[in-house]
């Protein structure tokens, strides 16, 4: 790890300070469980580090007429043991209880998993590893591992959290300088495995809203990994369906890890939209994702037995979610 200079500031006003005053130079400290591991393997060397850790305005969960607001600074393990989201957004409460381990979700924040880098079983080794093969685009080559001959980094957003806030379409507050906007949490995704994030240089994500849900609303997040706990998934799932009286009124499915930005997979929604709920429904809905996934990904590969896990937990959640309380 390169010698860097820190940074604490107590509010967002100096924080942001810091950010325009160093650039690209700087980058933002979380909880640190994602920022740390990668500035040791060498993967990113800032020469200034902004830690937002002390910014008490962060770290408020707040709730009222427009929804659940969140602060970027808030604790995984408080998500996990909250109350509201526990009844009322399963997938988040769910999403935030598979990240990591109770230790790391003490520290990791709900603001660090929605900016997570993006991962490649290639470029995110150690440095003695990477020497072995020439530079992938990730890190500064011409060409793509992951897909072969791809002329755009195809690494993966392997965050749990994000599918369980598309599919219960959260917003994200974004401060800077002269400002602040409030926007659709797909709008914060660029889709590029190099430049993940819409956030420029001295831009700083403040919170994340939940709207308010429907009375009878429901929400699901499922994940497929290697391993049950401390793993990134392989692919994550989230899910939202309103119905009336067995009919669909509006539903939301959103895949995680398959590509560089979350994937929504709106032809299957506007099929289930209006119809009544039914097995043969979902099967065929289940069946056709695997497709809808690999056209909106635009690699041009997805694993056989991924494909498969697709259709798997498409079924399982849309289950879910369709069946009453």
């Amino acid at each position: 790890m390169r010698n860097f200079e820190y940074f604490e500031p107590k509010d967002v006003n100096e924080a942001l300070g810091l950010l325009s005053e160093h650039g690209e130079k700087a980058t933002l400290l979380a909880g640190g469980t994602d920022l740390i591991p990668r500035m040791k393997k060498g993967l990113i060397s800032p020469s200034y580090v902004v830690n937002i850790a002390q910014i008490a305005s962060l770290q408020k969960i707040e709730e009222d007429q427009e929804g659940l607001k969140i602060g970027a600074m808030v604790p995984l393990s408080v998500l996990e043991r909250h109350p509201v989201l526990a009844v009322r957004y399963s997938a988040l409460h769910r999403a935030s209880g598979h990240v990591g381990t109770p230790s790391l979700r003490n520290v990791a924040t709900l603001g660090g998993n929605v900016c997570l880098g993006t991962r490649c079983i290639y470029a995110d080794q150690v440095q003695t590893w990477r020497r072995t093969l020439e530079p992938c685009l990730k890190r500064g080559g011409e060409r793509c591992y992951v897909v072969p001959g791809g002329k755009t980094c195809h690494s993966s957003l392997a965050s749990d959290t994000i599918p369980a806030l598309l599919a219960m379409d959260a917003k994200v507050t974004i401060l800077f300088p002269s400002g602040q906007r409030t926007i659709p949490i797909h709008g914060l995704y660029t889709g590029d495995g190099l430049h993940p994030l819409k956030l420029t240089h001295g831009e700083l994500l403040t919170r994340i809203i939940l709207p308010s849900l429907p009375t009878g609303a429901r929400s699901a997040y499922l994940r497929y990994s290697f391993r049950k706990a401390i793993d990134f998934p392989l692919i994550s799932a989230g899910f939202y369906m309103e119905q009336n009286e067995g009919v669909c009124v509006d539903v939301r499915i959103a895949l995680g890890a398959l590509a560089p930005g979350p994937i929504r997979l709106s032809p299957l929604e506007e099929q289930l939209k209006g119809e009544t709920i039914t097995t043969k429904l979902l099967r065929h809905c289940s069946e056709e994702a695997p497709k809808e996934a690999l056209r909106s990904s635009r690699s041009g590969r997805i694993l056989a037995f991924v494909r498969r896990m697709i259709t798997h937990l498409v079924y399982h959640g849309l289950t879910e979610v369709s069946e009453p309380r």
